[in-house]
């Protein structure tokens, strides 16, 4: 079972109408509007999946926290973070990478990434914080390293 979340921008531009702070609005009818998606499983016990789609950026990456953080205040023990649907990374996301990561470590928990596309692996790596996050290919080998505990490669 999952289940599935869109963020909205909020707010409106100060020169059209539009909503009013924090509704939801029909992106398609705002021209140049971001949006994140989100969709939540279990594939396991133990594991809660969450697959990131959109732009990471700074309007978006709050959304994002809030959904991390969130998991891990349901006391999961390993969450994996599909990032291979993200279409742009930018720092606000590492930073919120770098947070959900420091809350898993406090919980007593992992966070394992899946990321195969390059404009998350490139913020990662060019940043020096590749060895900060473990990164897998694919669910399968996320899951299989959350069973045995080993060091799977991405």
């Amino acid at each position: 079972m999952s289940t599935h979340f869109a963020a909205y921008p909020a707010g409106r531009p100060a020169d059209r109408d539009g909503p009013e702070h924090g509704e939801r609005v029909d992106l398609s009818t705002m021209p140049g509007a971001r949006i994140i998606q989100f969709a939540v499983s279990h594939p396991r016990g133990d594991v809660t999946l969450i697959v990131v789609a959109g732009e990471i950026d700074l309007c978006t990456a709050p959304r994002l926290r809030d959904m991390l953080l969130r998991a891990y205040g349901s006391r999961v023990s390993t969450m994996v973070v599909d990032l291979s649907p993200v279409t742009f990374f930018a720092a606000a996301g590492l930073t919120t990478l770098i947070e959900a990561q420091a809350a898993a470590e406090q919980a007593a928990g992992r966070m394992v990434l899946i990321t195969t596309v390059r404009c998350v692996d490139r913020v990662i790596e060019i940043t020096g914080l590749s060895t900060t996050f473990r990164r897998v290919g694919s669910l399968a080998a996320a899951l299989a390293e959350t069973a045995t505990g080993c060091e799977a490669g991405v």
